[in-house]
């Protein structure tokens, strides 16, 4: 309805030119659509990517920690150290927890290793698996909001679209239908394009007019 009303307004701008507080209402109709546009395409924009990145993200992480594990559990079984043997002792299943907790498992491997890496070497572990491995655990902190924080902006866009149809809502019934009441005599078509455009559609397609009681904005 409400690009319906725009529309006709557009269209018919020669007839009202001269009526500044018309054309300041239209053009402010006109600002609430391009707010309500950019709000949608935050609303429906597709975070399945941000999903996927956060997934394979902790895959790699994954590997590398066992990785490392692996190598510190040889060090630690060669020297009888069995307090490191416990404190390392990470297996696929485990890794199987919450991302924050994920990310510090793996911190705490990376110091680990870190203290050790002179002795690691014979154990395939590298300066680079270390270095790799530190690089993962930060791009794998900051890819664990992201989700959230885009979900979030979704839910502030639908409150502010509900927003902006009321707002469009008064503007139409509490000035733009007042200013266009002249018009009913002296540009009767005028008036009832746009009389016939603030006709509200329901969703199952019957037509309601002003008269009848107002469906939600959702529903306009």
């Amino acid at each position: 309805m409400y690009q319906a009303v725009n529309m006709v307004l557009e269209r018919s701008l020669a007839l009202y030119a001269g009526i500044d507080e018309l054309v300041a209402a239209h053009g402010q109709l006109t600002n609430y659509l391009v707010l309500i546009d950019v709000n949608r395409q935050v609303q429906e924009s597709n975070h399945t990517g941000l999903t996927s990145n956060k997934t394979l993200l902790k895959e790699q992480l994954t590997a590398k920690v066992l990785k490392v594990v692996a190598g510190l559990s040889a060090y630690a079984t060669a020297t009888k150290d069995m307090v490191l043997l416990t404190r390392v002792n990470y297996k696929p299943y485990t890794m199987q927890k919450p991302d924050p907790l994920v990310a510090d498992i793996a911190r705490l491997i990376l110091n680990e290793a870190t203290q050790l890496q002179n002795e690691l070497g014979k154990y395939f572990i590298t300066e680079a698996d270390l270095n790799e491995l530190e690089m993962l655990i930060g791009q794998f902190r900051e890819s664990i909001p992201q989700k959230r924080v885009a979900s979030n902006y979704s839910k502030v866009s639908t409150l502010n679209i509900a927003g902006v149809f009321a707002a469009i809502d008064k503007l139409l019934k509490t000035e733009i239908d007042m200013l266009m009441m002249p018009f009913q005599c002296t540009q009767p078509d005028f008036y009832h394009a746009y009389k016939n455009a603030r006709l509200i559609v329901k969703y199952t397609g019957k037509r309601k007019t002003q008269d009848e009681p107002q469906e939600t904005a959702a529903q306009s």
